[in-house]
């Protein structure tokens, strides 16, 4: 028994470890019939249903940055290089197949934790209670991203800069998908700790 509470804290403790990054994030609204439909898919297939013309979906699909995540401890030059044509590569797709995406991927300030995040923009026009899909890239340089499904849970006045700050909670967001923003929240507060520390 206190095996399993245990597993359970723990679990507890890597979902709502939270980190401040800066980070490229898309956003739009869902309609509430759109997201019924989402969320029936998504209780069937355990997956996302994805758009044919969805171009940044596919190459999130063929899982290229895992691969690369994995080459970075063995061979970190290779993986810099790597990375750098992935990041050539999302240029030219952007070229080649402009409008994929409802809005482009803006490196943004991003608060995560496994069970949502809260984002930050000039002129954010959201409310409570709206559910928006969400595109995030763990790197600046990342072809591949994160789509989740995220409701609107506070949002904030303006700040000093003029940026209004939405907080969101996923509903849902693929598990793998969760384990390596997870993943991606350990190893960015280490080097956080790192710094401090030198």
């Amino acid at each position: 028994m206190a095996a399993v509470t245990q597993k359970s804290v723990d679990n507890q403790q890597r979902a709502f470890a939270r980190v401040d990054d800066f980070l490229p994030l898309s956003w739009r609204r869902v309609s509430a019939e759109e997201f019924a439909d989402v969320i029936a898919n998504f209780n069937r297939t355990q997956s996302f249903p994805i758009p044919p013309d969805d171009i940044q979906t596919v190459l999130a699909n063929l899982e290229v940055t895992d691969k690369i995540q994995q080459l970075e401890r063995s061979d970190p030059v290779l993986s810099r290089i790597l990375s750098r044509l992935d990041m050539k590569l999302n240029m030219l797709l952007k070229v080649f197949y402009p409008g994929t995406e409802a809005r482009p991927m803006v490196p943004t300030w991003v608060n995560m934790s496994g069970g949502g995040l809260a984002f930050k923009e000039a002129g954010l026009d959201v409310q409570v209670g709206d559910v928006l899909e969400i595109r995030l890239a763990l790197s600046l340089d990342s072809l591949a991203s994160i789509q989740c499904f995220a409701r609107v849970v506070k949002t904030f006045p303006p700040d000093e800069d003029g940026l209004i700050k939405a907080a969101c909670q996923f509903e849902p967001i693929l598990d793998g998908d969760r384990e390596k923003l997870i993943q991606h929240i350990f190893k960015r507060q280490s080097a956080l700790l790192r710094s401090k520390r030198s």
